[in-house]
């Protein structure tokens, strides 16, 4: 996953990228996280069945904070809980270009929905048209 963050790092084409399956993880997370954080052309990233958990969800969220393309995310089958989608929560909240978030299959449980619910709430609605 290093190789592949540093390669994203640098990339200026690549606009979808799936990594299904592949049982990242949360150091896989971490380095994935610093190359988000300055790629400026992926706008739909499949991450679902990768055992990302709470700590690699809460480095990613780190990223969603500051990226500015990033369009679809896929997260589904994560065993990602409470505190990793409290990061998320927080996270959706910074970040104005998500616009297709798949969390099916973790365990959010019920805080973790009520800070998630919070993140999406404070977005505004870019079809929303007059006053």
């Amino acid at each position: 996953m290093q190789v592949l963050s540093e390669s994203l790092k640098l990339n200026q084409t690549l606009t979808q990228l799936g990594l299904e399956g592949n049982i990242i993880g949360a150091e896989g997370m971490q380095s994935l996280s610093e190359s988000l954080k300055v790629n400026q052309t992926l706008t739909h990233l499949d991450l679902h069945d990768n055992q990302i958990e709470d700590d690699g969800m809460q480095a990613f969220s780190e990223a969603l904070k500051v990226n500015q393309t990033l369009a679809q995310l896929a997260l589904s089958c994560n065993e990602i809980g409470a505190e990793g989608t409290k990061a998320l929560g927080e996270a959706l909240k910074a970040n104005q270009t998500l616009t297709h978030l798949d969390l099916a299959w973790n365990q959010i449980g019920e805080e973790g929905m009520q800070v998630l619910s919070r993140g999406i709430k404070s977005k505004p609605n870019p079809y929303r048209t007059g006053s």
